[in-house]
């Protein structure tokens, strides 16, 4: 297990000694060296110089889920993915118009507008629309990205544009106001740090080509990326970097036969192998398999990775496997496990519509109570991208569609780099 280097990280304290460090840490706290050691009272220091001029009252109260955790993607662009929880305050309807990732200088990481901009944004509850009304919370779903190399910066900020239309309806005080034009607000704010913390290099769980990394990272709201789920009233992302790995078949489908049985998946049963040396500290057994082409009824938050493996792989990380087949865990806690032991067969249970294996790397034991942490693969060869997700996704029809794959995209070999949402991938 490895921890690949994405890019040059500077600060400043970079070049300090530890005598300056000291130094520079008693003239921040108003008192020098030969004052601290004859009591002379410290004078006063000045804090530095804040400028308001550009202040602005938003109604929007924005801030992050999580620090972010860059990881290096096939694209060869590092990817800083993370979320922002955006409340309106206000009355007035907002609508985010532009939203620009910025590093510390200001300069613009990336820019999203319109379409784009909409893309990425979710309102609370499954309202829909573009914007927020008043009292109402969403999401951004953001994915800045850099040239691989690149310094990473230890922190983002953001300039935001919007569009608020005041209410016609009465307020408070019962009078309806007269209608108003919508007004333009820019503001520029919300600090994100960037976490120094490298993705984590293991080996693919899985053997044989034509994987296709379903839900993956990172621009786009995924099942995983969109699993902003409060778990006890805290906000866990777990499913960030999680990958669901389905395989096409040499005929271009997905399946063959009747697509209501699992063993018409050819890679049903398939071996799942530890991507990295660890100790076994949680598996669950005994869910069914269910039936393919729809989302079972019935199941619980207990109950909805089905059979599963959690591997403690070391330094805070934990990888988990999930939907396994019943009976078929080839562990139990407390085992050690190797790189490339078998842990128990791909399967199709828990809340799933189709056999899988789902992926992912975690900060804890719990696949509830964690969140995601990135990984990268030590190596792959990518042979393209499916440009329809409808034809690996229930429900599926009688006769198996050949999955379309564009074999220009991301292809060619692969190290120490995540598969991206839909690459197709050959393994081990």
């Amino acid at each position: 297990m490895n921890v690949p280097e994405l890019g040059v990280r500077r600060g400043p304290w970079a070049r300090l000694g530890p005598v300056a460090v000291v130094a520079a840490v008693l003239a921040l706290t108003g008192c020098s060296s030969s004052q601290a050691a004859s009591g002379a009272p410290a004078t006063s220091v000045a804090p530095p110089a804040v400028s308001d001029a550009n202040a602005a009252l938003a109604p929007l109260a924005i801030s992050p889920l999580s620090d972010i955790a860059p990881v290096l993607g096939a694209d060869n662009r590092i990817h800083l993915a993370y979320e922002l929880q955006i409340i309106n305050q206000g009355r007035a309807r907002a609508v985010l118009t532009g939203v620009d990732t910025l590093d510390p200088s200001g300069a613009v990481i990336t820019s999203l507008k319109g379409a784009d901009l909409g893309k990425v944004f979710r309102a609370a509850g499954g309202s829909g629309g573009d914007g927020l009304a008043g009292g109402q919370a969403g999401d951004l779903f953001l994915d800045a990205t850099l040239p691989a190399g690149s310094t990473v910066p230890r922190s983002v900020q953001h300039r935001f544009t919007v569009t608020l239309t005041p209410p016609t309806d009465a307020g408070p005080s019962g009078d309806a106001p007269p209608p108003a034009p919508p007004t333009d607000l820019t503001f520029t704010g919300v600090s994100v740090d960037v976490s120094d913390q490298q993705a984590v290099e293991v080996a693919p769980p899985l053997q044989g080509g034509g994987w296709v990394a379903g839900n993956g990272c990172c621009d786009a709201i995924t099942a995983h990326r969109g699993a902003t789920l409060s778990v006890d009233g805290t906000i866990r992302v777990a499913q960030r970097f999680a990958i669901d790995f389905v395989q096409i078949g040499p005929t271009g489908t997905l399946y063959t036969g009747d697509p209501a049985s699992n063993t018409s998946f050819p890679f049903f049963g398939v071996q799942v192998h530890s991507a990295a040396d660890g100790t076994v500290v949680r598996v669950l057994d005994g869910n069914p398999e269910q039936i393919p082409g729809k989302l079972p009824e019935g199941q619980t938050l207990q109950s909805a990775d089905g059979n599963y493996v959690v591997v403690d792989i070391g330094n805070g990380r934990y990888a988990f496997y999930a939907h396994l087949q019943p009976g078929s865990l080839k562990v139990k806690v407390g085992d050690r496990v190797k790189t490339g032991d078998v842990l128990g067969l791909l399967g199709n249970t828990g809340n799933t519509d189709a056999p899988h294996l789902h992926f992912h790397i975690m900060d804890g034991p719990s696949p509830l109570e964690s969140n995601g942490l990135p990984f990268v693969l030590t190596r792959f060869t990518g042979t393209g991208v499916v440009t329809d997700e409808s034809k690996i996704i229930a429900p599926f029809p009688a006769q198996a569609p050949v999955v379309p794959v564009d074999t220009s995209r991301l292809a060619g070999a692969h190290t120490g780099q995540l598969p991206l949402n839909l690459e197709v991938v050959d393994l081990g």
